[in-house]
């Protein structure tokens, strides 16, 4: 593959780098399908850490067995570090470059701008050969400490201004909140909680909050309650001896949490806690939001198991380790800073994620994929393995599970059973879904033999139930509501999916999968993935209904691809997941 890749613009100004590239890949086997894409990734690092950053390419078109490319974005070089945001420490800039099954770590080639622009206002600058390298002025950065003083008091001047204005104007709110609970009078339609009590405080909040500068919500009020509170607990001394688990996305001791509690439980010099839940920061109570501040003020380890915004609003202790046990396997779909680009992709001034001190993951190539995604160094990503896989190396449970299954469901032995495990659509929980009516039971069943039995399993977001035709109903089980999935896969002949992580446990047990993606273009523009779908997924690619009941019942499954993908998401085969987690809990509570 030759390839040439040009910067044909930079510009420094104040904190931001503009970049404007443009280059071009040529292959035989190129083609316009729109998987067929190249990637650049930004690779900065200063020597404590390291930043893999998207560069947003937003021109690419093929000619005659070459694909052309160009984009311009602005990033802000003083949000690049997070460990080290305070030491304004010299960085180098790297670009890497991958194009369908090819990727290239720092590019040989000439990153000399042909024009080029600076206000040298808070960075020096070199160019060498394939790398940028800058210098940062702490002095102009941070600006003297008489302007950032006479600058924060004018603007909390005006702020308070603005809020004894808004104060004054409180009865009106009230007022107008009250009128639009009528019919006469409308209430926007962002305003659509269930509760009244709800709908007219949001409401009456959001008027406020257009006469004074800083926003007012339940929610920013309970973070700065939030923030209060964790002041006061620091406190308190660190217990080195304390781990706490933290989850938002189950009420209950499930999934990896309950895989690495289990083998440190019998250990009684240590001081084990909890904080299971499904809130968001306006659903705690002050009780709660107590609890979960006085928990990382004092744990020497907080381990998580999903995106967890309220550990971002506070700076963890240096004596307290931060691990993310990310709940899914592999690096399939894309997430975190990886979608900068995406719609409400996260915007690279945000904090989320980038204070983890460890993510576990499943395989070493997943290391760049989640280090990019969580904005944080390579060397924090560690692969382990995922815990909750290591049930598939342990004949006794998956027997087990077969039986518990069996005992419940007995008219399904002997059955061959489909799963059919979609993810959702949407960007965030609260409007997630599934189209139902593009996967229809009624036919699905019709054309296929009686002895084909379906498990019907939708994503936790989606909560519309997939239609069950009464006729079929002794041919199929809705089990969305239960919690493990794991347990599905041991009774399991083959899989009906989309994009779901799915995949990355079913290649663990060889299970064959067909891939029923009819909104393929539309996924990739608004999610994209980590690798070539086209060429990597582990089984035949359907779009359309009619294609997916042809590759049942030829048995027409690609399982070819299967080894080759699991070979790829997992370093490790043997069981022993946990202990190794285990192992990097206890080295951080030395």
């Amino acid at each position: 593959m030759d390839y040439r890749i040009e910067v044909k613009e930079c510009i420094i100004n104040d904190r931001s780098l503009s970049l404007t590239l443009m280059g071009e890949v040529a292959d035989k086997n190129i083609n316009s399908h729109f998987l067929s894409k190249p990637k650049i990734i930004l690779y900065f690092t200063n020597g404590k850490e390291d930043r893999r950053i998207p560069f947003v390419l937003s021109n690419v078109t093929y000619v005659d067995g070459k694909c052309f490319f160009s984009g311009r974005y602005t990033y802000r070089l003083d949000l690049l570090f997070w460990k080290t945001r305070s030491e304004h420490m010299p960085f180098d800039m790297y670009l890497n470059f991958g194009f369908e099954g090819f990727y290239e770590e720092k590019i040989n080639v000439d990153l000399t701008p042909e024009v080029f622009e600076t206000d040298d206002k808070c960075y020096g600058y070199k160019f060498e050969g394939n790398h940028f390298y800058f210098m940062p002025n702490k002095n102009k950065i941070l600006h003297s400490l008489p302007a950032r003083f006479f600058v924060g008091f004018i603007s909390f001047l005006i702020g308070f201004i603005e809020y004894i204005i808004a104060i004054a104007m409180l009865p009106v709110f009230i007022v107008d909140g009250l009128l639009r609970l009528t019919d006469i009078k409308r209430m926007p339609a962002r305003f659509n909680d269930e509760s009244t009590v709800k709908r007219f405080l949001a409401f009456v909040f959001w008027r406020f909050s257009q006469v004074a500068t800083k926003k007012v919500a339940l929610w920013t009020v309970k973070r700065f309650i939030f923030k209060v509170c964790y002041s006061f607990y620091k406190l308190k001394k660190v217990k080195n001896n304390k781990i706490t688990f933290i989850s938002l996305r189950r009420d209950d001791l499930t999934g990896n949490f309950a895989f690495v509690y289990n083998k440190i439980k019998d250990d009684k010099s240590l001081d084990i806690n909890f904080i299971l839940n499904e809130h968001t920061i306006s659903e705690m109570s002050f009780k709660e939001i107590c609890e979960f501040t006085n928990a990382c003020a004092t744990s020497k380890v907080v381990i998580l198991d999903e995106f967890t915004p309220q550990i971002h609003y506070i700076d963890l202790r240096p004596q307290t380790k931060l691990i993310q046990l990310w709940h899914a396997c592999g690096a399939f779909k894309t997430f975190g800073f990886t979608r900068l680009s995406k719609p409400k992709g996260s915007p690279q001034p945000t904090r989320n994620h980038r204070s983890y001190d460890y993510v576990t993951v499943s395989s070493t190539y997943c290391k760049k994929c989640h280090s990019e995604g969580f904005g944080i160094s390579t060397e924090n990503v560690v692969a382990t393995g995922i815990p909750r896989t290591d049930v598939f190396f342990d004949e006794k449970y998956k027997q087990s599970a077969k039986e518990k299954f069996f005992n419940e469901y007995p008219h399904f032995k002997g059955k061959k059973i489909i799963l059919f495990a979609p993810t959702f659509r949407g960007m965030v929980k609260e409007t997630s879904f599934y189209p139902t009516e593009m996967f229809d039971l009624n036919t699905v069943c019709e054309k296929l033999p009686e002895d084909y039995v379906f498990i019907v399993k939708h994503h936790p977001f989606v909560k519309d139930k997939q239609p069950i035709p009464s006729k079929y109903k002794e041919r199929i089980i809705d089990l969305s509501e239960d919690n493990e999935l794991n347990d599905l896969l041991f009774v399991t002949d083959a899989i009906i999916t989309d994009y779901s992580s799915l995949v990355f446990e079913a290649s663990l047990l060889n299970i064959p999968m067909v891939f029923y993606v009819f909104d393929l273009e539309k996924y990739v523009n608004e999610r994209d993935f980590y690798f070539d779908f086209k060429l990597y997924a582990p089984g035949r690619i359907v779009y359309s209904q009619e294609q997916l009941i042809n590759v049942i019942k030829n048995n027409d499954f690609c399982t070819e691809k299967i080894k080759p993908f699991a070979d790829m998401f997992f370093d490790y085969r043997d069981g022993k997941s946990t202990e190794r987690v285990v192992k990097l809990i206890y080295d951080n509570l030395k």
